[in-house]
């Protein structure tokens, strides 16, 4: 050490070291975590550090310890300000010449050999799954959803004519077998329809009876086997039969009437046809014994020996007779002429009876066929009031609840599950990929309503695909129909767990395997099939 080096600061040092304190603070920087403080210029000292710098690091080289002397008693106030501050860092001195490079030790770490490891194992990772992804193979399937179904799907009950509910026999969840009544509607007014309508039938087919037997000319008339069951225990149908009996017996005996009128008139004619010819023969007779008695009169008045008065007269009384023939010819004439009218109207009284009977039973044909249609319906209707099971099964859905509400037609009125169906698996299918599933093809079926842990997977068999899209008429999305049977081995696989329509399914068509790298570059492809196009 030299003597400069040990020699005690003078307050005139001191001054100079204030002055230098206070140029290095005037140059110091504000230092902030994270920033590194400006290097000094030449001949500018180095900024004090700051708290979170830590410790300030002495410039490279030599430097003198700075002694501070003691301070005296009378030492300013100004001066321990000063002497409280950290004392200035001379000025760095230029940094050292660098040293060479020192040789490399052997023991020394290396990072040439880890990189290269892990150049082999990213090689060896991608060939690996290159060679995977084009040499295995993968199981494709069409994923779609379903739920458990009944075959041939649930049994709804409708009523066709709908009505007025007069009791309902069933409740929600109940077990019905086959025939046995739901609901009963009330048929009040069914019921008087049918009866006038039945009214009318039966009176036209007594009508039919009676004009049957005017049109055969029977001496009796006899009447359906229909009417007559009908009329058992019914004193209005026995009255109706009876009243059509007695106009038939009214009518035959007014037409027998005039028909013995007729025949008597007939036979008068008769009389008198044969009364006029009896005169003809004998006017006929005289007529020749005149003819005779004239002719000899004749002969003698030509031979002078008679006399002509006689052969006129002779001549008159011949001429009257033959007059007397006319008349009486003429008079048997029309004696014939009303014989003939009084046939031709006896043929007329019994060919118009026949005539008004084929008529009315014509007439009676049409009402009749109307009637009798009217009277099935109704009875059709009156037989569907009691809304009977098409099949046996669980009640669901009820949609009637109280007495007296009015059911439109065709509405359901509730649901039948059959029982003794087997159950189905109804999926549907999008569009994209209906062309993928066929009938036959086997399919995985997950049951997400139990535990996957411990739900076994489930095997079946595309049963049906529907030749058609069908539409969703709630979203509207188009899809294909398909049903999965079940067989009774793989039903066995659930134990205790049973299935219920309605049950949520996930469904995996089975379809041909593919190699992982046709997965991944099948949406490339499809995308520049699509790509590249005209409009």
């Amino acid at each position: 050490m030299s003597q400069d080096d040990s020699r005690p600061d003078t307050p005139s040092d001191q001054t100079a070291q204030g002055t230098d304190d206070k140029k290095a603070q005037a140059h110091q920087r504000p230092a902030t975590r994270g920033t590194p403080n400006p290097a000094p210029g030449p001949g500018e000292s180095m900024p004090w550090p700051s708290a979170a710098q830590g410790p300030a690091r002495p410039a490279p080289g030599p430097q003198k310890p700075a002694s501070v002397p003691a301070k005296p008693a009378a030492t300013s106030v100004a001066q321990d300000r000063r002497a409280a501050q950290p004392p200035a860092i001379p000025p760095a001195s230029p940094p050292p010449p660098p040293k060479p490079p020192a040789p490399p030790d052997p023991k020394r770490w290396s990072v040439r050999k880890p990189i290269i490891v892990g150049i082999l194992a990213m090689v060896a990772l991608f060939g690996g799954f290159g060679v995977w992804a084009v040499q295995s193979r993968i199981a494709g399937a069409v994923v779609a959803t379903g739920q458990v179904e009944v075959e041939q799907q649930r049994q709804v009950v409708q009523h066709p004519d709908g009505g007025v509910v007069e009791e309902i026999l069933v409740r929600e969840g109940q077990q019905v077998d086959g025939g046995d009544v739901l609901v009963r509607l009330d048929g009040t007014l069914l019921r008087t329809e049918l009866a006038i309508v039945e009214g009318q039938y039966f009176e036209i087919l007594a009508r039919r009876g009676r004009l049957e037997a005017e049109r055969g000319d029977t001496s009796e008339a006899s009447f359906p086997q229909e009417l007559l069951e009908a009329a058992q225990g019914d004193d209005k149908l026995t009255g109706l039969i009876e009243g059509q009996r007695s106009l038939f017996v009214a009518r035959r005996d007014t037409l027998t009437q005039s028909l013995e009128q007729l025949q008597k008139q007939s036979e008068q004619v008769s009389a008198q046809i044969v009364g006029i010819d009896a005169q003809l023969r004998a006017l006929e007779a005289q007529r020749g014994l005149i003819q005779e008695e004239l002719e000899d009169q004749q002969s003698l008045l030509a031979r002078g020996l008679a006399q002509a008065p006689r052969v006129l007269a002779l001549q008159r009384e011949a001429a009257s007779i033959d007059g007397q023939i006319g008349e009486l010819q003429a008079s048997r004439a029309a004696s014939e002429t009303r014989q003939t009218e009084i046939d031709v109207e006896r043929l007329r009284l019994t060919a118009e009876r026949r005539e008004e009977a084929e008529t009315q039973l014509r007439d009676l044909g049409y009402r009749e066929l109307e009637l009798a249609e009217r009277r099935r319906s109704l009875t059709e209707q009156i037989n569907r009031l009691d809304i009977r099971a098409p099949v046996g099964g669980v009640v669901y859905d009820l949609q009637v609840t109280t007495p007296r509400s009015v059911i439109r037609p065709a509405d359901p009125l509730l649901y039948i599950i059959p029982q003794d169906r087997p159950l189905v698996i109804g999926a549907r299918i999008a569009t994209i990929n209906v062309d993928e599933v066929q009938i036959g093809q086997p399919v995985v079926l997950r049951f997400s309503a139990f535990s996957s842990r411990t739900t076994p997977e489930i095997d079946g068999q595309i049963s049906r695909v529907s030749a058609d899209a069908l539409t969703d008429e709630q979203t509207g999305a188009t899809y294909y129909r398909s049903e999965v049977v079940i067989p009774a081995e793989q039903l066995e696989k659930l134990g205790d767990l049973a299935l219920v329509p309605g049950m949520p399914v996930e469904v995996y068509i089975q379809t041909g395997e593919r190699s992982p790298m046709t997965y991944l570059l099948k949406p490339m492809a499809d995308y520049f099939n699509r790509a590249f196009r005209e409009n």
